[in-house]
């Protein structure tokens, strides 16, 4: 077989023969009916076989566009692609449609952009002669997986869509001799699924078929460390000691320090945190990030010289190396596996090295322990300043511990953020125009959010970008000076200032002009989902403080004529705090506005009265004045009252007259 290629095959004689529901009518609710989704796999075989069979109809042209073509993903490296069958129901007959479809091989690397290469393949048949209301159905087996992963089998299989099935069959052969786990995991609040075994000589069918599964109804604003969907999980790992022994013997410590980095180290001054830290930072800017995913590349890590000499690397060549630095420094240090996403529940899940897609660096100084992340490349600071790898649990490298560690900050600085804005509104003598200056300072794990986001803009694109945002609240603004960045990478703080003209001021209303002052910062953290009857908890911005102070200055007493009262008291429940003060002068107000968010998440259950509480808040979001007419010259009075007599005249003179 070539790198990159596929093979024709009948369905294999260990499968499970599954039927189609009948066909019946079925309303055009949505563009596809889904009749049957088939996955079955092989654990007793020499290779691992994952046998995949769907069956679809299109209701609609909607739907035919859909189906139009199929695409198969692979990965040549270590994955055999095997086409079974490609066939078109139509009025009860069956056609065969493999042998007329084109299929095109093509290589497509979706993650490239996040700095991955993966090498993966993907075979796309392309269908003629396809009409509404026919069933498509096609088959197809992936033979093989990726030798790095051990010689333990584990996956995991979706239990519902979020579209209708009408059946969702899932089954596992395994052989009866080597224990095997299974288990429904996520999805919370579904019905329970029952997981049927069946003994089959020297082998044991595992198997669910579901009718008619529920389809999950996602919803904007769920926390990305939590899945709606459930899975069916399946592992030969007895426990998380036997993952660790696997782990462990990718991530020992291959080969020397090279002599460049040897002495980079032996520059390092202060304590034992401050060079940790210093370590830390010096890998996360100066290895970009780039990962080579091919094959057993996807999983073992590149030797530390390796990473050091060629400047790049992924998470796995990134811990390593700063493992082995820290190492070098007398300190203990240890990978630690971790999942990026649906990681709240992960302590709930079969052990398995499938459970994660990242890895971070651990290590112990005063008997604490601290987390790290060295592909994060926007932190500066001590270790108390730097933010949190937010992953809930992870696995500690030592081939030796027989459980998860939960990811807990040593310091609680470490999940808290600060950002201190204030907008300064002065206006011009006329009061139709004024200049706008912003001033920010963020800290914390806000700080390294900016850091990133600016850091991979130009200069151009940044104020663009800063342009549009104020223009929500100032339509007609321009530019007075370049965004002034200052970071401030010993205490992990990022300065900026910038400086607009705007050329209207307010709305005129019954011969006065109306401002109004927004609390945007303020506006943007509380922002609502869209779903608001919820099934799921809603995220929330975590450990974060807000202070938003508005300023509006006039050139002298009189041109602010009124405005709003202040709202007395403070707000304080289990998700935040907030307060709105007001100051007054004759020609100067001053809106201060102390938001607190407290909580990572607000369940579902609570999520009505967290929205009653953010509706007591949304007045006091917002701030009016009410400022002078604008002032007029003399010579603008003279020219109304010339244009006054003209219009005088005009309507004076009678009809056919001369002027």
């Amino acid at each position: 077989m070539s790198a990159a290629d596929y093979s024709l095959a009948s369905r294999p004689d260990w499968l499970q023969p599954v039927a189609l529901p009948p066909g019946e009518e079925h309303p055009a609710r949505e563009g596809i009916r889904y009749r049957l989704v088939d996955t079955q796999v092989n654990l007793s075989a020499e290779q691992k076989e994952r046998f995949y069979r769907v069956a679809m109809q299109p209701l609609n042209q909607q739907g035919l566009q859909q189906i139009s073509s199929i695409t198969l993903s692979f990965a040549p490296a270590y994955e055999e692609l095997v086409i079974h069958d490609v066939s078109v129901l139509r009025d009860g007959k069956r056609f065969d449609r493999l042998e007329s479809a084109d299929i095109k091989l093509f290589q497509q690397e979706d993650e490239l952009d996040k700095g991955l290469y993966a090498e993966r393949w993907t075979a796309m048949l392309l269908l003629d002669d396809l009409r509404a209301g026919d069933t498509v159905e096609y088959s197809y087996t992936l033979r093989g997986s990726n030798p790095v992963l051990g010689d333990k089998a584990f996956g995991r299989e979706l239990l519902a869509w979020g579209v209708p099935i009408e059946r969702l069959y899932i089954g596992v052969l395994s052989p009866a001799d080597q224990p095997l786990q299974l288990r429904v995991a996520d999805g919370r609040d579904r019905p329970a699924v029952e997981i049927r075994q069946r003994s089959e000589g020297d082998r044991l069918r595992y198997f669910v078929d579901l009718r008619d599964p529920q389809p999950v109804r996602t919803e904007d604003g769920i926390p990305e460390w939590l899945s709606p969907f459930p899975t069916l999980q399946y592992s030969q790992y007895r426990d998380w000691r036997e993952v660790n022994g696997w782990a462990h013997s990718l991530y020992r410590m291959p080969g020397e320090l090279p002599p460049g980095f040897v002495e980079l180290l032996a520059q390092l001054d202060g304590s034992e945190a401050q060079k940790a830290a210093a370590a830390t930072q010096w890998i996360q800017s100066n290895i970009r990030y780039f990962g080579i995913e091919h094959g057993v590349n996807s999983h073992r890590p590149s030797a530390p010289g390796e990473t050091f000499d060629r400047r790049f690397g992924d998470c796995k060549d990134k811990t390593v190396l700063l493992v082995s630095a820290l190492r070098h420094l007398g300190i203990e240090a240890r990978p630690a596996l971790v999942s990026s996403v649906d990681n709240f529940y992960l302590d709930k899940r079969l052990p398995s090295p499938g459970n994660f897609d990242h890895v971070i660096t651990t290590f112990k100084l005063d008997g604490k322990r601290f987390w790290v992340d060295p592909t994060d490349n926007s932190q500066s600071g001590t270790l108390g300043e730097m933010s949190l790898p937010d992953f809930n649990w992870a696995l500690v490298v030592d081939g030796e511990h027989g459980g998860l560690t939960p990811i807990e900050a040593p310091l609680q600085s470490q999940r808290q953020a600060r950002v201190e804005v204030k907008d300064t509104i002065t206006l011009d003598a006329n009061r139709k125009t004024a200049t706008l200056e912003v001033t920010s300072r963020y800290t914390g794990w806000r700080a390294e959010e900016m850091r990133s986001y600016t850091g991979y803009r130009d200069r151009q694109t940044l104020e663009e970008e800063f342009l549009q945002y104020y223009s929500r609240y100032f339509p007609d603004m321009e530019v007075l000076e370049p965004v002034q960045i200052t970071d401030e990478q010993a205490g992990n703080v990022l300065l900026m200032k910038e400086r607009y003209r705007l050329g209207k001021v307010g709305d005129d209303s019954a011969g006065k002009k109306m401002l109004e002052l927004v609390a945007s910062n303020v506006v943007d953290t509380v922002r609502l989902p869209n779903s608001r009857q919820r099934r799921y908890p809603f995220r929330l911005p975590g450990e974060l403080q807000i202070q938003q102070t508005l300023e509006i200055v006039a050139e002298k007493a009189g041109d602010i004529r009124w405005s709003e009262k202040d709202s007395s008291g403070e707000i304080s429940n289990p998700w935040f705090e907030f307060s709105r003060d007001v100051q007054k002068s004759e020609s100067k107000i001053t809106v201060r506005y102390d938001y607190q968010s407290r909580q990572k998440a607000v369940s579902a259950a609570d999520f009505p009265e967290y929205l009653q509480q953010i509706n007591r808040i949304d007045d006091d979001l917002s701030y009016v004045v009410w400022l002078s007419p604008a002032a007029v010259s003399g010579e603008q009075r003279r020219n109304r009252a010339r244009q006054l007599a003209r219009d005088l005249l005009k309507r004076q003179r009678p009809a056919g007259g001369t002027p």
